[in-house]
């Protein structure tokens, strides 16, 4: 039994209380009680109490849209590469090469990252080769997550990337299967599409069926690209409602071109929706100009955040992400008011645990929810004068206050310190293999001011 006592708490709960004078017991892997510092009292002596004073409590944050293994070329692709040539001249050859270490060593970086700046669950792209290493690497740093494998069958690529609609089909299944015979409680799989038109009507009907089947959810990228690029990710949203796959297990990300009769269908179906604002910027998919994502959630649209991958983002961090959602729409409606910070918070909470059907487990600090939790430090110029705790966490704090992380009632991150896994010999990890794995991949490191000896 864990007792956080005396901090700022927003609970997220149905009331959104923020309390002053907080307090979060946790009894195992959940939560037992939260309110006021003075009622919450603890059947018997704490195993350990965590003086909250000059800190604030928030459920662990929830990224729904990830690509893990990308975190061992992190800013590899030039600024100047056309973004549709990402892929066949860049993403195709890297992930080609990559092998299992690769894969968990990259996904160890990520967990790390995603740890350090408050989010506990992610939800990863379908861009995983062996998805049971990168399963092992999650549990071991101590974070909550959903995995998928590649999947597609209309692409071609080097070796492994081509997939017949049946050998998709078939190795998807194996994936779920494997990492439902793992039993973690922490860790499972979804049939999750690359999209961008790389998907046949009969590969996404059986990702549906899967879905069904297994009783999970279902993704895919859609709606990413400009429409000057002239990509194949041009299916309409009523073309996937006719084929039966739009529904509360859905989850499309990216989804920047939608008009109204879009929205209306996505909140008619409860599709849910991954918001990527940091790639969207950095590939220039318009999203000033055409995202309409304070739009969906007005018409009742469940809009979560996601971080994307390390050559489009290049960042996991959600205090990042919560800020630029807001920004960016603001500044393209010339309205202040769209997008408040307690909207946004809302969407890298609430939202982001809907769309990966865990709302009941997760996204706000309730008794009998999982334990997923992040303790902030307040003592930073960045959170002083604390007027607006919500406000400040949106708008001015940064991920260097994140100090404590809970993860199914575990800390592991305590004042500062990964308590899971040994940091300095993952990262040295992913120094030793980076640079192998991409002479392997036939790509090569073009900065412009090179490094020199």
């Amino acid at each position: 039994m864990i007792l956080v006592e005396h901090a700022v708490v927003v609970t997220m709960d149905p009331g959104r209380r923020v309390l002053a004078d907080g307090a979060v017991l946790v009894d195992g892997g959940r939560i037992a009680q939260v309110g006021r510092a003075a009622d919450v009292r603890p059947p018997r002596t704490p195993d350990r109490v965590i003086d909250g004073r000059g800190g604030l409590v928030l459920p662990g944050f929830v990224d729904t849209h990830v690509h893990v293994s990308e975190h061992l070329s992190r800013g590899l692709v030039p600024d100047e590469v056309p973004v549709d040539r990402y892929l066949p001249d860049w993403y195709g050859p890297l992930y080609a090469a990559i092998t299992p270490e690769e894969e968990a060593a990259a996904a160890r970086l990520a967990c790390l990252e995603m740890l350090r700046t408050g989010t506990t669950t992610f939800c990863e792209a379908g861009t995983l080769f062996d998805v049971v290493a990168v399963a092992e690497a999650v549990e071991a740093v101590g974070l909550r997550a959903i995995l998928g494998r590649w999947t597609w069958d209309l692409a071609r690529g080097p070796g492994r990337l081509a997939q017949t609609t049946d050998e998709a089909l078939r190795l998807t299944e194996e994936t779920l299967a494997r990492v439902d015979r793992r039993r973690s409680g922490r860790v499972s799989a979804w049939p999750l599409l690359i999209g961008f038109g790389t998907a046949s009507e009969r590969l996404i009907r059986g990702a549906h069926a899967l879905a069904e089947r297994h009783g999970t959810g279902w993704g895919m990228m859609h709606f990413a690209s400009h429409p000057s690029r002239k990509t194949a990710d041009t299916l309409p949203l009523a073309t996937l409602d006719a084929w039966g796959v739009l529904g509360p297990r859905t989850k499309l990300a990216h989804m920047v071109y939608v008009d109204p009769a879009d929205i209306a269908l996505l909140a008619r179906r409860d599709v849910k929706v991954s918001h990527c604002p940091s790639a969207a910027l950095k590939h220039v998919k318009g999203l000033a100009a055409h995202g309409r994502f304070p739009e969906m959630l007005d018409a009742g649209v469940s809009v979560s955040l996601g971080g994307d991958s390390a050559n489009g983002s290049n960042h996991l961090d959600m205090l990042r992400l919560m800020y630029l959602a807001a920004l960016v729409a603001k500044d393209a409606r010339l309205d202040p008011g769209v997008l408040p910070p307690e909207r946004v918070l809302e969407m890298a909470t609430l939202h982001g645990a809907r769309a990966l059907g865990l709302e009941a487990e997760i996204g706000s600090l309730e008794p009998g929810k999982r334990a997923d939790l992040v303790i902030l430090d307040l003592d930073r110029p960045e959170w002083r004068p604390l007027l607006d705790p919500v406000s400040a966490l949106v708008y001015s704090a940064s991920a260097a206050s994140v100090r404590t992380v809970m993860v199914d009632g575990r800390v592991v991150l305590d004042d500062g310190r990964v308590t899971t896994v040994d940091e300095r010999a993952a990262l040295a990890d992913v120094e030793r293999l980076a640079r192998p794995y991409l002479a392997r991949a036939g790509l090569g490191v073009r900065p412009r001011w090179p490094l020199t000896d």
